[in-house]
């Protein structure tokens, strides 16, 4: 049974959104003129403040620190009454390390905006799992995708984290109607790769009558194939009401004689879903925000995806 879900308080003019880095590591150089730097520029004008700890620069390896010191900063910003929303420096590994660190007593009571895709996509799942939480798939603070955020993208985030009235159908011109119809049901997934991790975990994806998002890096085609032949296998493909798939960067065969796109639509096309393709969120440049946990309504005819319930309270 699906536990109640949780929307986020919204978001205010002034509000402090807290950085944290329970994954990989930056450079401290990177704030000075960095990505980073560029990311918190993104985030003032929007009229946020933004707070962070030194440590977030901390490095063990491909890891920003220790696990425990990554999972107490985490607990740590969702239970400061002074910040309003966190925000994952960036992706990377290390998110699944933190699980047997994070006390669920210290963390139910204080839902809050949480943004991050990639190797977040763990800690999306978790708290969907545990809470019931509405998480928001979408920009890290040193990603591009916020840094160069283009002003139609920033506005929606804008309006996402602060408008508990915000419904809106978002189309745009490159998508493409895989298999036609129209889907009904909460939108969960995120970085496919991470996705297919959680098989077997206390925070195992839940798919059932829900319209499955899909993106990912650098995974070529028969890697792909073998991952979603995994889920399929695992029964995570069977009763969804839709698929929404996002960028692939960077996951095009060596060989030129077919595309990532076609190894994709011969794995899902069977599975009498409507599917849209070439939705702009993900590893690339766009990185359009989807709230994770709320009733959408998916046209693949249209080539449309809208809100139906509020991503904040």
């Amino acid at each position: 049974m699906d536990i109640p879900t949780i929307q986020p308080p919204r978001l205010r003019t002034g509000d402090t959104i807290a950085i944290v880095a329970p994954a990989g590591t930056v450079e401290h150089s990177s704030l000075t003129g960095g990505s980073l730097e560029r990311g918190i520029a993104t985030l003032e004008r929007m009229g946020f403040r933004v707070r962070f700890e030194e440590r977030i620069f901390e490095s063990v390896r491909y890891l920003a620190g220790d696990d425990v010191s990554r999972a107490e900063e985490l607990m740590c910003a969702f239970e400061d009454p002074s910040v309003h929303a966190v925000m994952a420096l960036r992706g990377g590994y290390g998110c699944s390390r933190l699980i047997p660190h994070l006390m669920e007593k210290r963390l139910r009571r204080h839902p809050k905006i949480f943004s991050g895709y990639s190797d977040l996509t763990t800690l999306h799942m978790f708290f969907s799992r545990r809470f019931g939480w509405i998480t928001f798939h979408g920009p890290m603070a040193a990603s591009p995708s916020l840094g160069s955020i283009p002003a139609d993208e920033q506005q929606h985030l804008l309006t996402l984290w602060t408008d508990p009235d915000y419904h809106p159908v978002l189309s745009f011109d490159r998508l493409e109607t895989w298999c036609p119809g129209r889907a009904e049901g909460i939108l969960t997934g995120g970085c496919l790769s991470i996705i297919d991790a959680s098989i077997g975990t206390s925070y195992e994806i839940k798919t059932e009558g829900k319209i499955l998002f899909l993106e990912d890096l650098g995974e070529p085609p028969y890697r792909l194939d073998r991952i979603l032949t995994h889920l399929r296998l695992a029964g995570k493909l069977q009763s969804i009401s839709g698929i929404l798939l996002g960028s692939f960067l960077d996951c095009e065969p060596t060989d030129g004689s077919y595309t990532a796109a076609d190894t994709l639509r011969d794995l899902l096309s069977d599975l009498g879903v409507p599917i849209l393709a070439g939705f702009p969120a993900g590893h690339g440049n766009e990185n359009w925000t989807l709230p994770l946990g709320v009733r959408i309504v998916m046209d693949a005819d249209a080539r449309s995806i809208q809100f139906v319930d509020s991503a904040v309270s």
